[in-house]
C-alpha cells in the first residue's frame, strides 16, 4: 500500500470511527488519524492480538483486508494467517496452495485450481511438503468471499468501519480454533519455534557451520530464495554486507551456497561477529550496473536452509524461521528408515572424495558392472534417456549411487530408482536395450555373467528376485558419531520406498562412510 493511499483511507474513515474499536486499538486511539501509515492498525496497538505480530490495512470502498506479521517468517505469528484459512476453509473449497520441499535443492510450487477443489487434487505429499500458503472460499461467506494466508492474511470482503472489530474478533477466533486438525493436521508435523533463546542457540550452530564451509569442510547448509519467482524473472544477483569483499560485485546467475562462501573467503569473515550481525547486514541484491539494487534485495538469513538435531529434537531453518519436527512424526520416519538400512553395505567405506572417484574405485570389483551414464528409453518415451542404475551386481542388485554431500539433492537418487524400477517391470523395449548395454559393458570391462541374470526382453522379470539399492556416500556426523542422511531426505524416501516395494522389489539403503 502506498503511503498516500493509506492516508486517504484513514481520512475517509476517521469520521466514522466506531467507539467499539477502542478495545482493539487501546483507549487512547480516538481516530484513524492518530496512526501513521507505517503503523496503521499495527499489532502493538491491538490488545486483542497479544502475542500475534500483525498489521491491518484497508483499501478502497470494496475492501481488501490484510492481517499479517512483521518482516521475515521468524516472527511469532509466521503461520497464524495460514491457520485462520485452514480453520475457515473446507478441504473441498481450496483454490490455491504453495508448498516447499526441503532438500539440498529446495523445490517450491504453487498449485492453482480453476475453481474450488478438494485437497486431494492438489497432490500434496503430507509427509514431505511444507504448506506455506492456502487460499479458498470460507464456509462463512459473511466473513469473506475468499481468504488467503501465508505471511499475511488476506480477506476479500465488503465491510465498513463499524464492522472492523467483528472481523478482527472472527479472525482471532479462527486462529485459536482446532478444526484444521481434521483435514490439515499434517501442518503440525513441523511447527514454528518461538523461544528467542533457543533461536539464538540454533543460529549459533548455523554460523559455526558456515565457518566450516569457509574452511573448506563439508556441510548440508545451503541457500535458496524462499519465494516463488515468475519464470520471466531472470536476473543476476550479488552478495552484500559486512565482511564481504567491497567494490564492484561479481554477478551470479543463480543463488548457491558455493558462491556465497567464495565471497566470504574473498572478504573478511572475522569482521562478522555472529549470526545476529550477519542477519542484520547480509543481503542478496539484484545486480544493476555493477552495483546492488537496494530496492530489489532479500535478507540472506531468510535464504538459509539447514537441518539440525539439537538436544534430542530436529529443527529446520527455512524462509527466515526455525521449525521443530513433531516427535511422533520424527520417530515414525526414523523407524521406517532404519528398516531399509542394510547391515552389510556392498562397500562400508571409501577414501574417495566425490561420486566420480567412487565409481572409478568400484570398477575394480568383479561382482559389480558399471552402467553409469548408460541412457535407455522406454518404447512409449523415445529420447527419455533414463539411467537404469550406476552398477549392476551379480547378486541382482540395481545400485544407484550418490555423493550425499553434493549440491544436487538426494531426492534425485530416489527418483532415479523409481523410474528405473517401473521401466524394468513394465517396458519390454527397456529390458531389451538394458541387456544389450550390459553385454557391451561386460565385454569392455572383461567381466562375464551379468547378462545371464537379466531376463530377455520378452520375458517379464520377477521383481522379488532383484533389489533396488540406494548407495549414499556420507561423512560421519561429528556430534552423534553416526553415518546417516538428513531427516527430510528420509521423509522423501518413505513414499519412494513404498512405491518401489508395491512393484515387488525389496529396497535397501547402503550408507558408505567417506573417510
Amino acid at each position: 500500500m502506498a503511503e498516500d493511499d493509506g492516508v486517504s483511507v484513514k481520512r475517509r474513515l476517521a469520521d466514522d470511527w466506531p467507539a467499539g474499536l477502542s478495545e482493539l486499538y487501546g483507549p487512547t486511539a480516538q481516530s484513524l488519524e492518530e496512526f501513521s501509515p507505517s503503523r496503521f492498525l499495527s499489532g502493538a496497538d491491538l490488545p486483542l492480538f497479544q502475542g500475534i505480530n500483525c498489521t491491518l490495512c484497508i483499501f478502497n470502498d470494496c475492501y481488501e483486508w490484510i492481517v499479517g506479521h512483521g518482516e521475515g517468517e521468524q516472527a511469532a505469528g509466521s503461520r497464524h494467517s495460514l491457520r485462520v484459512v485452514l480453520n475457515a476453509v473446507a478441504r473441498s473449497n481450496l483454490r490455491s496452495v504453495d508448498i516447499a520441499t526441503l532438500d539440498a535443492t529446495t523445490f517450491q510450487k504453487r498449485i492453482q485450481a480453476s475453481r474450488d477443489a478438494d485437497l486431494r487434487g492438489f497432490g500434496i505429499d503430507v509427509d514431505r511438503d511444507l504448506l506455506r500458503l492456502a487460499a479458498g472460499s470460507p464456509r462463512d461467506n459473511s466473513f469473506a468471499r475468499s481468504l488467503a494466508g501465508k505471511g499475511v492474511l488476506t480477506l476479500h470482503t465488503k465491510t465498513s468501519p463499524a464492522d472492523v472489530a467483528e472481523k478482527c474478533k472472527t479472525a482471532l477466533r479462527l486462529y485459536h480454533a482446532t478444526d484444521y486438525r481434521e483435514d490439515f493436521g499434517f501442518i503440525d508435523f513441523v511447527t514454528p519455534v518461538r523461544q528467542q533463546d533457543l533461536i539464538e542457540q540454533l543460529d549459533a550452530a548455523v554460523f559455526a557451520e558456515l565457518q566450516e564451509l569457509v574452511k573448506g569442510n563439508a556441510s548440508d547448509l545451503h541457500i535458496t530464495l524462499p519465494d516463488i519467482l515468475s519464470p520471466e524473472e531472470s536476473v543476476e544477483v550479488g552478495y552484500f554486507g559486512i565482511g564481504l569483499k567491497s567494490g564492484r560485485k561479481q554477478a551470479y546467475g543463480q543463488i548457491a551456497i558455493e558462491d556465497y562462501v567464495e565471497e566470504l573467503k574473498a572478504g573478511q569473515i572475522a569482521e562478522i561477529a555472529d549470526m545476529a550481525e550477519l542477519r542484520a547486514s547480509h543481503d542478496i541484491r539484484v545486480i544493476a550496473d555493477g552495483g546492488g539494487d537496494k530496492k530489489q534485495k532479500r535478507k540472506l538469513y531468510d535464504c538459509f536452509v539447514y537441518e539440525l538435531t539439537y538436544k534430542g529434537d530436529t529443527y529446520v531453518l527455512f524462509a527466515g524461521g526455525w521449525f521443530v519436527v513433531d516427535k511422533t512424526f520424527h520417530t515414525a520416519v526414523e523407524n521406517d528408515f532404519l528398516k531399509l538400512v542394510a547391515k552389510k553395505p556392498f562397500v562400508s567405506s571409501t577414501k574417495t572424495q566425490n561420486e566420480r572417484e567412487f565409481i572409478a574405485e568400484l570398477n575394480a570389483h568383479k561382482n559389480l558392472l558399471n552402467l553409469d551414464q548408460v541412457k535407455l528409453s522406454p518404447a512409449d518415451a523415445p529420447g527419455a534417456n533414463l539411467e537404469p542404475c550406476d552398477f549392476l551386481s551379480t547378486t541382482r542388485q540395481f545400485i544407484h549411487l550418490k555423493d550425499g554431500h553434493s549440491s544436487a539433492p538426494i531426492s534425485h537418487l530416489w527418483n532415479q530408482g523409481v523410474v528405473s524400477a517401473e521401466s524394468f517391470v513394465r517396458d519390454e523395449q527397456f529390458r531389451i536395450e538394458l541387456r544389450k548395454e550390459v553385454k557391451k559393458r561386460q565385454a569392455n570391462s572383461k567381466k562375464a555373467g551379468f547378462d545371464a541374470i537379466l531376463p530377455d526382453g520378452r520375458s517379464k522379470p520377477v521383481p522379488s528376485e532383484f533389489t533396488v539399492v540406494f548407495g549414499i556416500m556420507r561423512d560421519r556426523y561429528k556430534k552423534s558419531g553416526t553415518v546417516s542422511i538428513p531427516f527430510f531426505s528420509k521423509v522423501s524416501l518413505r513414499a519412494v520406498a513404498s512405491r518401489i516395494e508395491l512393484m515387488g522389489f525389496p529396497v535397501e539403503v547402503h550408507l558408505v562412510e567417506r573417510i
